[in-house]
């Protein structure tokens, strides 16, 4: 399957031209070298790509971002890491808890500092940092507007609403100390700086303002004499690894949305080995030792590999729903892996319409995470959901071995410093309720663990399983019985005797005649017994229409371990090749039988009276009718039984009630094919914390 790769709705409309940056007053002409602001927003793709598109197109001479001083020397190792997510840890000197912030791909700022890097454009870091900031904002649109819109579009809207936003009293000194940077760039003497444009990237709230303040200065002539600024707190920063863990919990995007925007980026270019750098120690340590050296580690699959351009839909959804889409159906196919469940058609598009409405009702045009899962729960199953989610918070740029000291973070060690990471407190009120939603699986903590537990030989069934199957069961003796009734059952004009009642249909019906019908019911002799259901069948082994590799290999025969649980007979995928806990394997039913009382029904795969049997469906229908003690066998499955085993069934005094299997629910024919097999009993204590409740 090959990733996703951002590509914008239409590249000219998120891009703007020096014409349309001016024409936004986004742009100071004063001094040496005119100087340009583009406002962003924090943590939003959108915003990355349209650096990116105005870097391209500038082409400037010095880059000033939104970030503290403090934070260069830290962030810049960061960013030279990328693709590998870093945490810039933040302590200021005596103070108490840390600040942190997430360098990833899909940010503007980073965007812009990375570009600097990759060009060779110096970089100036111009924020002033502060112990607290305050973070209650009014919202601005979904960005996503931005590509259907234009940047332009959108900029003149949410700078229109910055005008009438309340400024907080540390708005002053931070514009002020941008000023500052700026009019150190422009009166910088390298010769690089001559007369090329200065780009300042920041938030909105500050992008005029700071434009204004610098214009007023050059105008009154303090250009040449940088005024003073507030002094901010200084910190002492270093960098850490986000583990593989924290990544899922976060990010400002979603770890697919970075992972696309990091593709369409392109593959970093390799950089050459500093000269005169030392071998690690362990490395010199294990050549004068001559250690054996530990196993490599596996060359994971590459995350750029994409779709070649010739194999692009050009009808393809793009843009932010465009991702959305091949999110779904990535967790899609894992859906299919895990359970053998297709969704139904058409299946995407609603549940995608349903979670844009939902987003709308909470002042958004696109969904976020929260949003997703749960439309994905309501069109599908938890098992659905999960993999939406697991797709969505899978970042594949992550390894094993870093190169610097990892770090575990959760929600609760950002909640208080959520101006620092660029949070909206809304997001991560959702994604704690995400949290709710689908809740991880466990995972081991070496492959083949878990599957270790099966080496002893015992198995047992998931008793919850067991129950909603003898409930199903139930059920479809019920609705024979239904059936049966239905079929025995004449209606007749009324004359002497009201029979078995009046037939209100019948008379409504034949209204006209001014008759009344009533309903004459014949009794029915027998009751249903044992119960087959075939999802698919599958020829026997040996036969000349058998598989060369079967889909359902494995067979079965289950003893009930207690009167309220009949007896079963089953063909199935095999349990072993898809472990999900412990001692617990994931299969799929391809037919079984039910039979009653239990204790009754032995070794059905290995009795040579139904040697004669074309295929494993017509092993499990002789199996029921040579077991059952009633007089009705019940046969759910796509296709009739043969003429043959009707005439057996009338030769024992039997008779097969055929049910066409699309008669029946699709959801709960879903909910009981899917089974688990546990090692032994011990498993069962622990087997609700690795298989999703159906």
């Amino acid at each position: 399957m090959s990733q996703a790769v951002y590509r914008p709705r239409a590249p000219d409309r998120l891009a703007l031209t020096l014409e349309e940056l001016e024409a936004l007053g986004l742009r100071c002409a004063r001094g040496p070298a005119p100087v340009y602001a583009l406002p962003v927003l924090h943590g939003r793709f959108e915003f990355a790509w349209l650096t990116r598109q105005v870097v391209t197109l500038l082409r400037p001479g010095a880059i000033a971002v939104e970030l503290p001083e403090s934070y260069e020397r830290a962030v810049l190792r960061a960013i030279e890491r990328l693709p590998l997510l870093s945490v810039v840890q933040s302590t200021a000197a005596g103070a108490g808890r840390p600040v942190y912030l997430p360098i990833e791909p899909a940010d503007a700022l980073i965007e812009a500092v990375r570009l600097g890097q990759e060009r060779a454009v110096p970089v100036a870091f111009a924020d002033l940092e502060l112990e607290r900031y305050p973070q209650v904002r009014e919202r601005f649109p979904d960005p996503a507007a931005a590509e259907r819109l234009g940047a332009r579009a959108y900029l003149e809207t949410a700078l229109a609403l910055v005008d009438g936003h309340a400024r907080v009293d540390d708005d002053d000194a931070r514009e002020a100390t941008m000023v500052y940077h700026l009019q150190r760039l422009l009166h910088d003497e390298d010769s690089r700086l001559a007369g090329r444009p200065i780009l300042l990237v920041c938030g909105l709230h500050h992008a005029r303002a700071v434009l204004k303040t610098l214009d007023e200065q050059l105008r009154a002539g303090l250009g040449a004499a940088p005024i003073p600024i507030r002094r901010g707190v200084r910190r002492s920063a270093i960098v850490h690894h986000l583990s593989e863990t924290s990544s899922r919990e976060i990010l400002s995007e979603l770890p697919f949305i970075n992972a696309a925007y990091e593709r369409a980026r392109g593959r970093p270019r390799a950089r050459a080995p500093q000269p005169g750098r030392r071998a690690p120690l362990a490395t010199i340590v294990d050549l004068f030792s001559r250690r054996r050296e530990p196993e490599p580690e596996p060359a994971p699959a590459d995350p750029y590999r994409a779709a070649p351009d010739d194999e692009l839909d050009v009808d393809a959804p793009r843009g932010r729903i465009g991702l959305l889409v091949e999110l779904c159906k990535q967790a899609r196919a894992r859906y299919h892996t895990s359970t053998g469940n297709d969704l139904r058609p058409n299946t995407i598009h609603g549940l995608l319409r349903y979670a844009c409405r939902y987003a709308l009702t909470e002042n958004a045009l696109t969904p976020d995470l929260y949003q997703l899962a749960v439309a994905a729960r309501g069109f599908a199953d938890d098992n659905y959901a999960h993999d939406v989610w697991d797709v969505a918070t899978t970042y594949p740029f992550q390894t094993q071995r870093p190169d610097v000291a990892p770090i575990e973070l959760g929600l609760r060690d950002l909640h208080d410093h959520i101006r620092t990471i660029r949070f909206r407190p809304l997001t991560m009120q959702r994604r704690r309720r995400l949290m709710k939603v689908v809740r991880p699986r466990p995972r081991e903590r070496r492959k083949g663990e878990w599957a270790e537990r099966f080496r002893g030989g015992g198995l047992c069934s998931y008793p919850p399983e067991d129950l909603a199957l003898e409930h199903y069961g139930a059920y479809l003796r019920r609705r024979t019985v239904r059936v049966l009734s239905s079929e025995q059952t004449r209606s007749v004009p009324f004359t002497s005797s009201l029979l078995d009642g009046i037939d209100l249909r019948e008379t409504i019906r034949n209204w006209h005649e001014q008759t009344i019908y009533v309903r004459m019911q014949q009794v029915i002799r027998g009751r249903p017994g044992d119960i087959v259901v075939i999802f698919e069948d599958e020829a026997r082994a040996g036969h000349e229409s058998a598989p060369s590799e079967p889909k359902y290999p494995w067979r079965m025969t289950w003893q009930g371990e207690h009167d309220e649980e009949g007896d079963m007979a089953l063909f199935a995928t095999n349990p072993f090749a898809q472990v999900v806990g412990p001692g617990i394997g994931r299969a799929l039913y391809g037919g079984f039988v039910l039979h009653r009382p239990p204790g009754t029904m032995f070794a059905v795969w290995e009795d040579s009276f139904y040697q004669h049997a074309r295929s494993k469906a017509e092993v499990l229908l002789l199996a029921a009718l040579d077991h059952t003690t009633e007089r009705f066998v019940v046969y759910v499955a796509p296709d009739p039984p043969r003429q043959g085993l009707r005439q057996l069934a009338r030769r024992l005094g039997k008779k097969i009630i055929y049910t066409p299997l699309g008669q029946l629910s699709p959801v709960a024919l879903r909910r009981i094919r899917i089974f688990h097999v546990l090692s032994d009993h011990d498993v069962r204590a622990v087997a609700r914390d690795y298989i999703e409740p159906t």
